[in-house]
């Protein structure tokens, strides 16, 4: 059998994979990429949040064009521990080592490189840190983060609905979120958190499953 036909078959079960394979290749036509880090608006005196750290390919690039003050998120041990040696000399990159979620507490983690999950259902002996998002904003400051990039695997359907039940939500300018399909039943999940999110922001642009980006529609209250 072909790997058309078995993509046919596979789609046919599971209709959200079409959506994603659809989406990424109009991502990849439009050059998606370079919407990632075009935000005009921040500088040296700008506050960004990094969820879902990794490497810190986004942090790197993000840092050297505007020289902005960057928070990283990473539970993994060992790509914390990384970035901690990593941003060891520079006073405007704080790595966190541990995940932001609706409890604090342990998640297991897989150990798959950029696709490192709690939800991703590979088996693993890895362990991380998660702090509860609204015990962590609470102390934070300043008031105003400028801009979040959200990419932790799965982790969104949990961390976004903690942000609006605490009241965060409103302090981000800027969101950019990469939703995962695990399963089906998650294109409902992110329909629903579209849908809180549109009550303090809009959709600049989204490419569904792959990448969006949501603007605050005002000043922070």
């Amino acid at each position: 059998m072909s790997n058309k036909i078995r993509r046919f078959f596979k789609e046919a079960i599971h209709p959200h994979l079409r959506i994603h394979r659809r989406e990424h290749r109009r991502w990849l036509k439009d050059n998606g990429e370079a919407l990632r880090l075009d935000f005009p608006m921040l500088g040296p005196e700008s506050t960004v949040f990094d969820i879902g750290g990794y490497t810190g390919g986004w942090t790197d690039a993000i840092h050297s064009r505007y020289g902005c003050t960057i928070h990283v998120f990473e539970p993994h041990p060992r790509f914390a521990a990384d970035l901690a040696a990593k941003y060891s000399d520079n006073d405007k990159i704080h790595v966190h080592a541990f995940a932001l979620g609706s409890e604090s507490g342990r998640l297991a983690l897989s150990d798959e490189g950029d696709a490192s999950s709690a939800l991703s259902g590979a088996s693993t002996d890895l362990s991380g840190d998660v702090v509860a998002v609204s015990t962590f904003m609470a102390d934070f400051k300043p008031r105003t983060i400028d801009l979040a990039k959200i990419n932790i695997e799965g982790g969104e359907y949990d961390l976004l609905p903690a942000l609006a039940r605490a009241r965060q939500l409103e302090r981000f300018a800027m969101l950019q979120i990469q939703f995962h399909m695990f399963e089906k039943q998650q294109m409902a999940e992110r329909d629903a958190i579209r849908a809180e999110l549109g009550t303090s922001h809009h959709c600049d642009w989204s490419y569904d499953f792959v990448w969006e980006q949501w603007s605050r529609n005002g000043p922070a209250a």
